[in-house]
């Protein structure tokens, strides 16, 4: 039987439908949380067959071993599009806030919640989770430090990003219980003013 793709485009169709299965798992983990999170629902929101699923990912576990690095890749991605848009002029408290947000907050900050806890008591995953969000979470920083200047030591920017990371994560769970947005908005306004005389006090 002839193939009807020539080589490489099979190997992109594969590629691209692995992609499809991937960000419907974040998808997933955002909407339903890690316990609804299943093959099937995981199958119909990427829009591919089981067959398709299968030659992919084998297991549940497998698709979401995979998950970990495309999460936090797209994440990485998050952060990088907010880079590009972030004004020169932009005080230190807002940029800490903004690219740490960028990063760790909305769906993607919902997904990587969610499979924190789902794989927690899964030692070789929960390492390479911990592996690749440390990896992240160090570039982050590298980039906060990179735009906020020279004029803020190290120690205070290292002290103000572990506490906005915190906030963050924890307005995500407050998210997540369904508490009032509008609160989060202005908990994460005030925090801004709060990190920006934090990391300019004398």
């Amino acid at each position: 039987m002839v193939s009807e793709l020539p080589p490489n485009k099979h190997q992109e169709k594969s590629l691209r439908t692995r992609a499809q299965l991937l960000d419907a798992a974040i998808d997933s983990l955002a909407e339903v949380g890690y316990g609804g999170a299943s093959i099937a629902d995981i199958t119909a929101r990427a829009g591919v067959t089981r067959g398709a699923q299968l030659h992919h990912f084998h297991t549940r576990q497998e698709l979401f071993a995979q998950t970990i690095g495309h999460l936090t890749e797209r994440q990485r991605q998050a952060l990088h599009r907010r880079l590009r848009t972030v004004p020169a002029e932009t005080a230190a408290g807002a940029v800490l806030v903004e690219l740490v947000t960028a990063t760790f907050a909305g769906k993607l900050g919902r997904a990587c919640v969610e499979l924190y806890v789902g794989i927690a008591n899964d030692r070789e995953l929960r390492r390479e989770m911990l592996r690749v969000q440390h990896d992240l979470t160090v570039e982050l920083l590298d980039r906060c430090a990179a735009l906020v200047g020279p004029d803020i030591s190290r120690d205070r920017l290292d002290s103000a990003f572990w506490l906005t990371i915190n906030l963050v994560r924890g307005a995500t769970l407050d998210e997540m219980v369904g508490r009032d947005r509008a609160r989060r908005k202005q908990v994460l306004a005030d925090w801004t003013d709060l990190v920006e005389l934090a990391l300019r006090r004398t």
